[in-house]
Parts: structure tokens; sequence; C-alpha cells
């Protein structure tokens, strides 16, 4: 689990498995501050960068940008790989393992990407863009990515459901962030 000091800010990797617990207390190895960590939280959130704002008139404002992505994987794993490959950006960061808990997190945040693998558990990555399309409408950017279904028939299969994009989990991260920075329209 990803977890960020409200300190200082520095960013953190901890081990929660095998706990057995809800919540724990961490002390920055940076700052020092002690704060509690919800142990069961399926969220992880950056912190939001400032942004130059257009010149108007004699000052620029400094505002932040308030952007949301949600990661949808069955893989404890690739999720976390996904949130280092967009650690880049200045969005919060959501994370759900499976589709019902996703469809749920899109409900509740509204997110700008949802970033989602197709063979999820339950609900599949197939019906979660049916169910998203169906509620939200055109609103959210999604991103569909497979290691299983990779052929031309399977891309435009998820497309016509609804998918913005696809790619595959073989990706190089420079062309996944810059695949992601399109889609939020970087």
């Amino acid at each position: 689990m990803q977890i960020q000091c409200p300190g200082c800010g520095s960013q953190y990797r901890i081990n929660t498995e095998g706990t057995g617990r809800t919540s724990g207390r961490v002390r920055c190895p940076k700052c020092a501050r002690v704060f509690e960590v919800d142990l069961n939280a399926e969220a992880f959130t950056r912190p939001t960068a400032q942004v130059q704002a257009p010149r108007a008139g004699k000052s620029a404002a400094l505002v932040a940008a308030n952007r949301t992505v949600l990661v949808v994987d069955d893989a404890r794993f690739f999720r976390e790989l996904i949130l280092d490959v967009l650690g880049p950006l200045d969005c919060r960061l959501l994370i759900a393992a499976d589709g019902e808990s996703a469809l749920d997190l899109v409900r509740r945040e509204h997110p700008q990407l949802v970033i989602l693998d197709l063979n999820l558990p339950g609900m599949s990555g197939y019906d979660l863009v049916h169910a998203i399309r169906s509620e939200v409408g055109q609103g959210i950017k999604l991103l569909a990515m497979s290691g299983v279904f990779r052929k031309d028939e399977d891309i435009h299969s998820i497309e016509r459901a609804g998918a913005d994009d696809f790619t595959s989990k073989s990706f190089k991260p420079e062309d996944f962030l810059a695949r992601v920075r399109k889609l939020l329209g970087d």
C-alpha cells in the first residue's frame, strides 16, 4: 500500500499483508510526524500540484490541478505498477480490484479517466465499460487494457463497447503515460 505523509508530503510503500488490523500509526522517516493510516483504504491520493493559470491582467493566480484517475485491476502488483507510472501526473489516484468496486467509485468520485483491465473477477471489464457508459455517458474517458485480449477484433470490440482507447499490458511506461496524458487532455 502507498501512503503519503500529511506533514511533508513524502510518499512511502508499506506492507499491510497479514497484519489483521484496520488502521495503524506511522512515523514519517523524513519529518518524524506520526499519523494514522486506514489500512483498508482502496484509494491513494497524491497531492495536487500547483499549476500556472493563464495570465489575466497584472498577475497570474495559482490553481490546483483537480483531476482524478481510477485504476481497476485485480492484480495488486499491476495496480501498484500503474500508480508508479502515473507518478509524474498531477492528479488524485484511486484504485479498485474489481468491477463492482470500480463502478461504486465512479458513482461517488466522478473520475476524469478510468484505466481498466478487461479480465476482472465478477463484473468483466467489458461489463464495466457498458455500465459506466449507460450511467455516466461520455463524460469519463475509458482506457482499457489487457494481457490476454490483444487481437484486432478484441480491440474493436472494446472500442465499440465504449472504451476511448486500448493498450496491451506489455506497454512501455513512457508510451502509456503519453496515452494517459492525451486522454486527460494534456
